[in-house]
Formats: C-alpha cells, structure tokens, sequence
C-alpha cells in the first residue's frame, strides 16, 4: 500500500470509527469539560495561528497531517497561542461537512487541551448550521462565523442568520465581521455585533475593518466580557494598543515567538517595539506569501514542507507555488523561519 493511499484509508477509518458514527449517536469526542465562556474568552487572548489544511498529493485532505502541524505547536509553543482551523487561508470554502469535521477533530486531537481550538463555519444558511454542530461534536472550542456569502442590505438580516447559527450551539462563537458590505461600520457591524453580544455564547469578534472604530463603538464590552480580535500585523498595530486583546497570524506557524512578542508589546502598547519585531522577524517570514499574487496559502504549504510538516498541494481556485519559486521559499525559511 501506498503511503498515501494508506493514509487515505487511516482517514476513511477514523471518520467511521469517530466521526460520522459518532455524529450520528449525537456523541462528541470532547475530553472533559468545556471551559467556562470566561475562561474561554480570556484563553483566547493573544496570537490566532490561522492554518492552511493540508492535502495529500492527490487532493486528499491529509488528516494525519494537520494533527500533527497543531501538535507541533501544543508541544512547543502553546502559550498565548490560539489554534484556527478551516478558515480562508485553511481553504474553507473547499471542504465537505466529512472533511470539515474531520478537520475539526484533528485540530482538536493535536491541540491536546494545551490550545483553545476555533473552527470557520460558512456557506448557505443551512450549510453552516450542519458545520456549526460539527464542529461542536468535534469537540472545538469556538465558531469562528462568517458572515453569508450572498450578503443582506440591511443588518437586520445578517444578525438573524449569525443569530440563528449562534443559538444552535452551546459552544462559543466569534463573529468574522467581513467588510465587504457597501455601508458604513458604525450603521452596520456594531449595531450586529452588539446584538449578537447578548447571547452569552458569543464572545467576540475578528475586525476586518482595518481601523478600531468597531471596537470603540463596543466600549465598556471590551476587552473583559468580549473579545476583539485584530485581523494581521497592519491592522494589530492600531487595534491592540487600542483595546484588542488577540490578532491573527497567518506566518505564526512558522514564526511563533516572533509573533507573540509582537502582540506581548501590542498590549503594552509599545509601537516602536511592535513596528520594530514586525520589520526583522515577521516581514521577512510573511514574504513566502508574496513572491507571486495567489501564494497566500501555496507559499505557507511549501514553507511547512520545507521543515518537515504537513503541507501539500492547495485546492482550486487557490494558486499553486510554480516549481522556479520554491528554490526562493526555501531560502526565506533557512533565513527566518524559527526552530
């Protein structure tokens, strides 16, 4: 056999055993209790490792390996870290509910209860409500809920969808407060957010904005009993010494304390620090993503295979890293990935 026809079957046999079957008894694999909200909300605090999935060469997802890349990270460097998985860089949009929920439960497999685990749920209404209870009897800890793919003109029927989906679950839920609505935060986002707020479930939000007019919209919630997240390193240099708490970090997996040091002086609001690690440990990391538009995930599989984790071909429509470019990522990575 096969190594990947093996760990095809490896895959195919824990969905039977742990998953689909498990789904359909109602069983969940959590070990132990969930956290409390609180704790949940405060162990969500820092740096949001955002993962690519892995898939085998043959377009399978690499179950085996995404438990590994965030057990990487739970022997390592669990501290301040929080795992995210299936969201866009983790190619979302590409998986089915099987994929999806197998995704969830290797994440939470390698976090080994060392790492608050969020899962990306999106797509039609119904779609994300199976997603949602997925991921709940994969044992995550968070939603991260993307708004609907097909919008609303009014922040009515937004709060209803996330509302709805929010409700179904007893797990917590983070609102991805997707910016691409032709209206204005303040009319839009915040009136949603702070709705949604009033379930005790939801526990914060990822600010696509790129500004901190959200977050100081939401005032006296922040940051105790709700959770602002900063989406990358531009917006985290206004958003955390602002009042966010947590940032997203598409290159923490292969940079971690770089990117922890970089949110440790965000909270402290020390720019010239920020600005400074940002310049000489994580730019220079973050270029494996720009050599060539649509690299964003293709450029961080590579990096993770040139250190040997899991991290395979992408699915369409993300790009693929042209064979002449690898040579460079290689290089990127002996100079600043860390060990």
């Amino acid at each position: 056999m096969t190594e990947n026809r093996r760990r095809r079957f490896l895959k195919t046999a824990g969905l039977l055993a742990g998953g689909t079957l498990a789904a359909s008894a109602g069983c969940s694999p959590t070990p132990g209790p969930r956290r409390s909200m609180e704790d949940l909300t405060r162990a969500c605090q820092g740096v949001h490792n955002f993962l690519t999935t892995p898939f085998l060469s043959d377009g399978a997802l690499d179950v085996e390996g995404l438990r590994g890349n965030v057990a990487y990270h739970a022997e390592r460097h669990p501290e301040d870290m929080t795992i995210v998985a299936t969201c866009n860089l983790g190619e979302l949009f590409s998986l089915d509910l099987e994929e999806h929920q197998a995704a969830g439960r290797a994440a939470v497999e390698g976090a080994q209860g060392k790492m608050p685990v969020i899962q990306g749920v999106a797509g039609g209404y119904q779609l994300t409500l199976e997603m949602a209870r997925n991921a709940e009897r994969a044992g995550v800890d968070a939603l991260m809920l993307f708004a609907p793919p097909y919008g609303s003109s009014t922040a009515r029927g937004v709060y209803q969808y996330m509302h709805r989906v929010a409700t179904a679950v007893r797990m917590g839920v983070f609102v991805n407060m997707w910016h691409g609505y032709a209206v204005a935060v303040e009319d839009y986002w915040a009136q949603v957010i702070r709705e949604l707020a009033r379930l005790p479930n939801v526990i914060g939000f990822q600010d696509s904005s790129g500004g901190v007019e959200v977050g100081h919209w939401l005032g006296e919630l922040i940051p105790d009993r709700f959770l602002w997240i900063a989406r990358g390193e531009g917006h985290a240099v206004k958003a955390l010494p602002a009042g966010a708490r947590a940032y997203t970090a598409a290159v923490s997996c292969l940079a971690p304390e770089a990117c922890r040091a970089f949110w440790k002086k965000g909270t402290a609001g020390s720019l010239v620090e920020m600005n400074r690690i940002l310049e000489q440990r994580i730019a220079p990391m973050a270029a494996v993503r720009s050599l060539r538009p649509g690299y964003s995930a293709a450029g961080i599989k590579v990096a993770l295979e040139t250190v040997g984790r899991a991290g395979g071909p992408t699915r369409p429509p993300m790009g693929q890293v042209a064979s002449e470019d690898r040579p460079r990522i290689e290089a990127i990575v002996g100079r600043h990935a860390e060990s």
